[in-house]
């Protein structure tokens, strides 16, 4: 991987480690990837499924003899460890009653691997499988794709069906396998991907005919050369993801357009990525999108914490993205990309890269309540918090104290009352932070900001 321009980084150490691991990594792989047939084979649906276990769950297929296929089980990159390397997805065979096992009558089928519903890992893993469908069309146009479903509830539908229609499988063709069933013949193609390590021409191919397919279909939308890839309409994000508004807010200044994908077919979705020449976004599910764009456009990825995710520097990697990060971000836990808090922040790296690209930045309104917010989040957490954890948040601290930016009287108050809770922790007295911080909030509340 080319080397990642660390001017708007706030260049800590852990941060550093994981950017000198993504730069070592050649990503691409030209290997020549394996399609194998096996006979009367069982297939185990996905079992146990937990985003904190490893694997995530067992599962895959079993050989006539009842052996476990290893070409059957999943494998990726951590996405927020990544000195800790390759991790199982769906691995592993487990107990079951022989009587429970449904026949399949059709002769053959292609074995997908597993399905979850969440639109980066459906983008970067659950796809890797279905090359052989765009390599030779007319020999799978009717055979059954076998999906192991994570979730009981996890169904194929919406965007992600509308995907498997553009490589060129139609939904009665979708087998969601959520018992052991034997079939005749299945066929088990290698992954042409493993998420945030290694991908292949393959894996490539398959990912430009669902643009050249999409790109057939007219669409009535308007696209333009700047956009912000926005989640202002996400309920998920609203008590996870604080102070994003301002971030968007800079960049609609400066001549990007605003977008929220979930509001567009995935064809219009890949219209509008194709016709943009900047991209904007915050580090999230978001740009992994991008795997849509053109190669070689410039994309602004905002970073929300000291974690980098890994899964991201592939889909710069595999599109030749020109790629700009930017630490705009205060930080007190060190959290996974889904979980949270996280508290964006128009600091020093974002001022630094308006003023190299001659880009408007308005003076920003004091962000008290947004700072209240992020430390009610915090709050609520360290009553659990391990003494590794509380370490972290410790250590966290003493980096970021100088980037708490307060800017009204009223808040340098709040200022006050706040260093005093956190010296209080860095002096291990775990007990004292909850009663005093709310004590101390109620008295900030009454300033009325």
């Amino acid at each position: 991987m080319k080397k990642i321009n660390r001017k708007y980084l706030f260049g800590d150490e852990f941060s550093e480690k994981m950017l000198k691991t993504a730069e070592s990594m050649n990503f691409f792989s030209n290997k020549k990837l394996s399609i194998k047939t096996f006979d009367n084979a069982v297939v185990l649906p996905a079992k146990s499924f937990s985003y904190a276990s490893v694997p995530w769950a067992k599962g895959g297929v079993l050989d006539c003899s009842g052996g476990y296929i290893e070409e059957s089980a999943s494998f990726a990159m951590n996405s927020n460890k990544v000195n800790e390397g390759v991790q199982t997805r769906l691995y592993g065979a487990y107990p079951y009653e022989h009587e429970e096992i449904e026949t399949y009558n059709d002769n053959m089928v292609l074995y997908a691997g597993f399905y979850i519903q969440q639109w980066g890992h459906f983008l970067l893993e659950c796809i890797s499988r279905l090359y052989p469908i765009v390599q030779n069309p007319e020999k799978y146009k009717d055979m059954k794709i076998v999906f192991l479903p994570m979730m009981d509830s996890d169904e194929i539908d919406g965007t992600y069906l509308e995907l498997l229609n553009l490589i060129g499988i139609r939904k009665e063709q979708i087998l969601l396998l959520r018992k052991p069933t034997r079939f005749k013949k299945i066929i088990i193609p290698e992954s042409s991907i493993y998420a945030g390590y290694v991908y292949t021409k393959e894996y490539k191919s398959l990912i430009n005919r669902i643009i050249s397919k999409a790109m057939e279909k007219p669409v009535k939308i308007k696209t333009h050369k700047k956009i912000y890839l926005s989640r202002k309409n996400w309920d998920s994000t609203q008590d996870r993801d604080i102070g994003e508004d301002k971030i968007e807010n800079f960049f609609n200044q400066n001549g990007f357009k605003s977008v929220s994908l979930e509001q567009y077919s995935l064809v219009e979705q890949i219209h509008l990525l194709q016709g943009a020449d900047h991209v904007a976004s915050a580090i999230c599910t978001l740009p992994h999108n991008l795997i849509f764009a053109r190669d070689g456009i410039n994309a602004i990825f905002i970073n929300k914490m000291c974690k980098y995710n890994i899964l991201q520097f592939l889909v710069d990697d595999m599109k030749n993205l020109d790629v700009i990060y930017i630490d705009a971000y205060s930080t007190l836990l060190l959290c996974n990309s889904g979980v949270g808090p996280f508290l964006f922040d128009v600091n020093e790296n974002l001022i630094n890269y308006a003023k190299d690209n001659g880009m408007k930045l308005s003076k920003q309104e004091a962000r008290g309540k947004d700072i209240i917010k992020y430390l009610d989040l915090c709050f609520e957490k360290i009553e659990d918090f391990t003494d590794e954890e509380l370490f972290v948040f410790r250590n966290l601290y003493k980096i970021m104290r100088t980037r708490f930016h307060f800017y009204s009287k009223r808040e340098l108050m709040f200022k006050k009352y706040f260093h005093k809770i956190m010296w209080k922790l860095s002096l291990g007295k775990k007990n004292f932070h909850l009663e005093k911080y709310m004590k101390y909030k109620m008295k900030l509340k009454k300033l009325s900001f």
